[in-house]
C-alpha cells in the first residue's frame, strides 16, 4: 500500500472525523440559510458551559460592543450565526485533536498559531475587502489542523520533518511532498470534507501551502490569498520571523500599498487572539506578533518601489504612531 493509499484509509476512521455534538449540530444548522438565532439557540442552551463561553466570546474585543451582553438570545441576535458556528467549531477542535508528542511539535503552539491566523484573516478581510470575514476566519483557522493527525500516524517521518523544518527554516509542506508524496493541505481538505465544513473551506485549505504569490502580481484579495498570507505569519515556536520578507511582498500584492498599516493590524490581532485564547484556557502566546514585526522590520530589503520607500521613510516613527484600526 502506498502512502497515499494509507492516508485515504487512515482518514476513513470515523472516530477521527467525529466532532463534538454541539459543533456537528451547528455545522448542520449552518447549511440552511433560513436558520437563525432561534434554531441556533437550542443546541447551545442545552450546554451550560458552551453558553457561558459564547457570552464571554461575544463580550470580547473580537466584537467590541460598548455594553455588556448578558443573555444568549441577545448575543445570537447581535452576532452573525456563522461567527458563533466558527467559535463552536474552534472550541470543538480542542476536544478532537490530540497531542501526537512528536519531535519538537507543539499542539498548544499549533492552536495559538491557528487562532492568530484566523483573527488576522478576519481583520484584513473586513478592512480591505468585500469578502465574508467569517469564511476567511474558518479557512485560516483549520488550514493546519491535519498536522497533529498526520504526526500521530507517521510519527517517525514527522519527527524528522519537524526537526528539519525547525533547523533549516524549510516549509513543512515542501518536506511532506518529498517524503510522503502529499502534504497536510491535501489531508486538511479531506478532513474539512469529513467535518462537513463546505466546498469553499476544503478548496482553500487544499491550496494554502501552494506558491500562490509567485510572479509579479496576483488576482487581488481572495480566500486562498488571504489564507496563504496568514500562513506566512511567524509560528509561536520560531526564534524570529523567517518569512517576513515573503509576508510583506505578499501583503503588498494582495492589498496594494497599505504596508504602513501592518503594525496596527498585528497589534490588533494580538489583542483579540489573546482574549479568545483565554476562553479555552489556552493561555497567551509566548511572543506577540507585534514583537516579531518590531524585531525583524529593520531587516526588510530595500526594494526601490514607491510604496516600499514610503514605508522605509516611516520606519523610525512606525511604532510610535501606532496607526489606529
Amino acid at each position: 500500500m502506498t502512502k497515499h493509499e494509507e492516508l485515504l484509509e487512515f482518514l476513513k476512521d470515523s472516530q477521527l472525523c467525529a466532532l463534538p455534538q454541539s459543533a456537528s449540530q451547528m455545522i448542520e444548522l449552518s447549511k440552511d440559510p433560513e436558520n437563525g438565532p432561534q434554531e441556533y439557540a437550542k443546541p447551545i442552551s442545552a450546554d451550560l458551559g458552551l453558553s457561558t463561553q459564547i457570552l464571554r466570546f461575544v463580550n470580547s474585543s473580537f466584537f467590541g460592543f460598548s455594553t455588556k451582553v448578558t443573555s444568549l438570545p441577545l448575543a445570537l441576535s447581535l452576532v452573525s450565526v456563522r461567527t458563533i458556528r466558527n467559535f463552536v467549531l474552534w472550541n470543538g477542535l480542542f476536544t478532537v485533536l490530540r497531542d501526537p508528542r512528536c519531535g519538537p511539535f507543539s499542539l498548544k503552539g499549533l492552536f495559538h498559531d491557528a487562532l492568530r491566523r484566523a483573527v488576522f484573516a478576519r481583520i484584513v478581510t473586513g478592512r480591505y475587502t468585500e469578502l465574508d470575514g467569517d469564511e476567511a476566519f474558518i479557512c485560516a483557522l483549520v488550514q493546519d489542523m491535519a498536522i497533529p493527525v498526520l504526526a500521530a500516524r507517521w510519527k517517525a517521518e514527522y519527527t524528522d520533518m519537524f526537526h528539519q523544518s525547525l533547523i533549516e527554516h524549510v516549509r513543512l509542506s515542501r518536506l511532506e511532498r518529498d517524503v510522503m508524496g502529499w502534504d497536510h493541505s491535501y489531508a486538511g481538505a479531506l478532513l474539512a470534507a469529513c467535518w462537513n465544513l463546505g466546498e469553499l473551506v476544503g478548496c482553500v485549505v487544499s491550496q494554502h501551502a501552494d506558491d500562490v504569490f509567485d510572479g509579479e502580481s496576483c488576482s487581488g484579495p481572495s480566500f486562498v490569498g488571504i489564507t496563504a498570507l496568514s500562513a506566512l505569519l511567524p509560528k509561536s515556536q520560531d526564534a524570529q520571523w523567517f518569512e517576513v520578507t515573503s509576508f510583506v511582498d505578499a501583503f503588498h500584492k494582495v492589498f496594494g500599498p497599505k504596508l504602513t498599516e501592518i503594525a496596527a493590524i498585528l497589534n490588533k490581532t494580538d489583542e483579540v487572539s489573546s482574549q479568545l485564547s483565554g476562553l479555552v484556557n489556552l493561555g497567551v502566546a509566548a511572543r506577540p506578533l507585534g514583537q516579531y514585526w518590531q524585531e525583524t522590520l529593520v531587516h526588510l530589503p530595500k526594494t526601490g518601489t514607491d510604496d516600499m520607500m514610503i514605508m522605509e521613510d516611516q520606519l523610525d516613527n512606525f511604532f510610535a504612531a501606532q496607526v489606529s484600526l
